[in-house]
């Protein structure tokens, strides 16, 4: 009879099971395991050293890998809310980073920078080390590691560890919160209790931490942008279940004032925002236009309330500030 040989796959950072979908002719496995904090993620086992994969395009905290091939492409799911699965392909044997360079709405460039191991994910882009730069901020999603990458004639020029932050807290966007004017910073929200903690960053240190409050989790960040005048960064929420959206004014770390926008169907998703010469910003949403006509624009969507529907305000919690989140820096 044929002898079979069973070995047991344990995520590390499984805290409910792990389950192995696919092995390539490498060896390479992927899969997936669930953790208390950190959802469902997928998983990559190859050498012997597991890599985890979540894509950063998941608000539900699950990423599931469910194929590989010989090539080191490995194909699965990622859930956003509300409206399902979406697949993603990832190429896990490079790592590498490129930079395209985009001028009157065309790709004029592409430059290689190196790679980076695979459990670092770009967490987002600002001028982290001096004012006027263009960095990128990158999260281990292991250790919970933050590294500043500084970027100069589309080459990584530098790099800092800037500390760590627990698993349950997540980065979701930059901006300049503070009172720096041109200095960015990196707000993350606590993905157990929805709340917000804006940390300043200066010369590639993180050089304060500011707590907001809390907001239900049914409240997901949609995006930031100069939305009550120029040169702001606020915050823009979209409620999950309603379709509702809230603007948060943010200066000097503090949430000065929140603002019901209206309300969209759920079959409309936000693209991004970004400034609009002079003073306005807009957001891509299918078809939706200027920030200012958001409310104006709603009711034409479809598949929703009309924006002129009467929307409670979030009001942020009062509760007690959180521990510092900063650990000792594992490595220089």
């Amino acid at each position: 009879m044929p002898v079979y040989i069973f070995t047991t796959l344990n995520d590390p950072l499984a805290t409910d099971g792990t389950l192995a979908h696919d092995i390539n002719g490498l060896g390479q496995i992927v899969g997936q395991y669930s953790n208390n904090n950190t959802g469902i993620n997928g998983f990559l086992l190859s050498g012997g050293t597991y890599t985890t994969i979540a894509d950063p395009l998941a608000t539900q905290h699950l990423t599931e890998a469910f194929g590989i091939n010989d090539a080191g492409q490995i194909v699965g799911i990622y859930v956003t809310a509300p409206n399902g699965d979406h697949g993603f392909l990832r190429n896990v044997n490079t790592g590498g980073v490129e930079v395209y360079d985009i001028n009157n709405n065309q790709i004029t460039g592409a430059s290689f920078m190196g790679t980076v191991g695979l459990d670092w994910q770009v967490g987002g882009f600002g001028n982290f080390s001096s004012r006027g730069t263009s960095d990128m901020v990158m999260r281990n999603t292991r250790t919970g590691g933050l590294e500043v990458y500084d970027i100069d004639s589309n080459q990584i020029t530098g790099a800092a560890f800037m500390g760590t932050v627990g698993l349950d807290w997540q980065i979701v966007g930059s901006g300049d919160f503070s009172s720096m004017p041109g200095e960015s910073d990196l707000m993350m929200r606590n993905t157990n209790t929805g709340a917000f903690e804006v940390y300043d960053i200066a010369n590639n240190q993180i050089t304060g931490a500011t707590f907001l409050g809390t907001v239900g989790l049914d409240w997901q960040v949609a995006g930031f942008g100069p939305v009550s005048g120029p040169g702001a960064s606020d915050m823009v929420l979209r409620n999950t279940k309603t379709g509702a959206f809230e603007v948060y004014d943010i200066a000097n770390n503090q949430i000065t004032a929140a603002a019901r926008l209206g309300q969209v169907g759920l079959d409309w998703q936000v693209g991004g925002f970004a400034a609009d010469a002079p003073s306005a910003s807009s957001a891509a949403m299918g078809g939706a236009s200027q920030v200012g006509q958001l409310v104006q624009a709603m009711a034409s969507f479809g598949g929703g309330s009309g924006a002129a529907d009467g929307l409670n305000a979030v009001a942020l919690g009062s509760d007690t500030p959180q521990q510092p989140l900063l650990t000792t820096p594992q490595h220089a």
